[in-house]
């Protein structure tokens, strides 16, 4: 009687959990982010340790390596992205208070050349200096104020001619730049405002020469 032939050794399978962590792992770099990246790396690593438990039954290493190398790379894509985001949604913020901040500097140093202006009109019969560099000679301003921007090479306007007699609401200075789409302007009587740029453009740019 013949021997039995040997048991046919069982065909290796894929691991399913080394199939599911490399579709999760291209699904994680595309649209699921989280959803697709954390369950990859978890199936891949879960997936390695069975298939090296299973003495050759079961095969798909290179899958579930794959799965643990995209779902990474869909972390960090995800985390780029929502970066990117959310970096674009607080630039506008960030640019209105760097706005703010400069158009409350502007007002203050307006209200500062327009106390100079008067006292220089104390001294002078009522009359305000020809430019505002005579406030700088006279001692009355420090030069760094007539300064309306950082670069240094924007000074602000200003409307010579005028007297402590005109009308208090009278414009007598303006910045030399609008901020926001606004722009800083100080009346006679000492008043600072901030108003749309389209109405200074429209109503009192022409008062103020060489802008």
């Amino acid at each position: 009687m013949a021997p039995p032939l040997p048991a046919a050794p069982p065909i290796p399978k894929t691991s399913p959990q080394a199939v599911w962590s490399l579709v999760l792992g291209i699904l994680s770099t595309t649209c699921l982010w989280l959803l697709g990246s954390i369950p990859a790396i978890l199936l891949g690593r879960a997936a390695i340790k069975k298939i090296d438990a299973s003495g050759g039954t079961l095969t798909g290493r290179g899958l579930a390596v794959a799965g643990i190398i995209t779902g990474s790379v869909g972390i960090l894509l995800g985390f780029i992205t929502v970066g990117s985001v959310l970096a674009a949604l607080a630039l506008p913020a960030f640019n209105q208070v760097q706005n703010q901040a400069k158009l409350t500097r502007q007002m203050s140093q307006i209200k500062q050349i327009t106390l100079g202006c008067r006292l220089h009109a104390a001294q002078n019969a009522g009359a305000f200096p020809a430019d505002l560099e005579t406030l700088v000679q006279s001692g009355h301003l420090d030069a760094l104020v007539l300064i309306g921007d950082h670069a240094g090479n924007r000074r602000y306007l200003y409307r010579p001619g005028l007297s402590d007699a005109a009308a208090a609401e009278e414009p007598l200075l303006a910045a030399p730049f609008p901020l926001g789409g606004k722009r800083a302007m100080g009346r006679l009587d000492g008043r600072v405002e901030t108003i749309p740029e389209v109405d200074f453009q429209a109503d009192y740019a022409h008062l103020f020469p060489h802008q």
